[in-house]
């Protein structure tokens, strides 16, 4: 995934602790990495480094504004992971929401409402549903043809 590298490569910078990881030199490990940025968001949150929380919201931002669609895909699931993060964990899930620019804030809304109309699935069939929607490629010209 070639597309992805240039956001590894600017994390990496970002955020040197992340380069102890595997996940960052694999770049097929999408989920890895989403949940060791997740563990690191997290992390300085709970060390009250807001700077650095905001610095990482910052970098997201600029994913979504300038990005391929690979990337802001890569964006979108890593919003995801840390949703699932903050669930599972005592803190917050709103705790990021003062952090996020405008399209990250727009993602981040968009997986919370698809999270409450899921709360009454199943808790597999609500990840397979979320995964289809993070994942799914969207065919436009399909899409523009059924509004004619």
């Amino acid at each position: 995934m070639t597309q992805t590298n240039p956001i590894v490569a600017d994390l990496l910078r970002a955020f040197p602790q992340l380069a102890n990881s595997q996940v960052w030199k694999n770049t097929a490990d999408l989920d890895g990495q989403w949940l060791e940025f997740a563990k690191l968001v997290t992390g300085l949150y709970q060390q009250e480094n807001y700077g650095g929380v905001q610095s990482a919201f910052d970098r997201l931002e600029e994913f979504l504004q300038y990005g391929s669609p690979e990337v802001r895909r890569w964006v979108t699931g890593f919003l995801q992971s840390l949703q699932d993060v903050t669930n599972w964990s005592s803190s917050n899930i709103d705790i990021f929401v003062r952090f996020l620019g405008t399209n990250a804030r727009r993602i981040w809304e968009t997986l919370e409402a698809i999270r409450s109309d899921l709360a009454s699935c199943s808790i597999l069939e609500a990840e397979i549903l979320m995964w289809r929607v993070v994942h799914h490629k969207p065919d436009y010209n399909r899409d523009l043809r059924s509004l004619s």
